[in-house]
């Protein structure tokens, strides 16, 4: 890489996390500046952590994508660059109203310095810019395809992750309410692998829709690996319980002992095992 490029790609970096800090502000209501020095909270902070990491996984396929002509990659880089910036945090605000709709407010829980919907707005955005950025790889389709994939994505998102937790002995929405670190360390790591797995499976060359589609609805149907992982692997290898398809060992953990430790080996978890099925596929 020449001096050229590479000064091309710090000035674009800079450029767009400029415009992700006004997308922030116009989509989310406050600040970063605000949300660092005038919240001052650990749970805005996590929150704004997510949507940063998200946004460098969002510019990384556009600034590595294909070189053309110097004003050509500066408007493919603006094109692409915003547009996958504002579809993540539209993404995101999208799984927000989600999480009001089934009882947690996760602004209105951000603001009063809530930790645990901080740690689960953070993973919200971090797993929506995993399916930007799926959907902004590969070549050969139109920006239709693009945004209907995009669609797809966040769609599977918010379904498997509302069935999974439902799977769940305890609330998670009273969970995050009542500020369970333990519940959101869980649940953040079972948004991030569903987003993991979602990003794959828009990923890629664009052919058609039939086998696009059926390409997708394979990764996501292996995210049924996810709860085994759960329930035999943390909760029996890891903890030491017995077999249970639900309300076991690990649900006690969490729910009733806020146990830490066993939030985040669930969340490792389910990360460990989509990031093994998108290698296998």
């Amino acid at each position: 890489m020449d001096a050229s490029t590479i000064g091309f790609v710090v000035l674009a970096i800079i450029v767009l996390l400029i415009i992700a800090r006004v997308v922030y502000r116009l989509l989310l209501g406050q600040g970063m500046t605000e949300t660092l020095i005038d919240s001052d909270t650990k749970a805005a902070a996590v929150s704004l952590g997510g949507f940063l990491l998200g946004v460098i996984q969002v510019v990384i396929p556009v600034l590595t994508g294909p070189s053309h002509s110097f004003w050509a990659d500066v408007k493919g880089v603006a094109a692409y660059g915003i547009g996958g910036i504002i579809a993540m945090a539209v993404a995101g605000v999208i799984f927000e109203q989600y999480s009001r709709w089934v009882g947690a407010p996760l602004r209105e829980e951000i603001a009063a310095g809530n930790l645990s919907a901080g740690i689960i707005d953070g993973a919200i955005f971090f797993a929506s810019s995993q399916i930007v950025a799926g959907a902004l790889s590969g070549d050969g389709g139109s920006i239709v395809p693009t945004i209907i994939f995009w669609a797809a994505g966040v769609v599977a998102l918010i379904v498997f992750t509302h069935i999974f937790r439902s799977l769940t002995s305890y609330d998670d929405a009273e969970s995050v309410k009542s500020n369970n670190v333990a519940a959101a360390l869980g649940c953040a790591g079972l948004i991030i692998a569903i987003g993991i797995m979602a990003g794959y499976a828009v990923a890629g060359n664009f052919t058609d829709y039939g086998q696009g589609f059926r390409d997708f609805g394979l990764m996501m149907l292996a995210t049924v690996a996810l709860y085994p992982v759960r329930q035999i692997v943390v909760q029996m290898l890891f903890l030491g319980g017995g077999f249970s398809f639900r309300n076991g060992r690990l649900d006690h953990e969490i729910a009733q002992d806020r146990n830490v430790g066993a939030g985040l080996l669930e969340a490792v978890g389910y990360i460990a095992t989509a990031m093994i099925v998108t290698r296998l596929f």
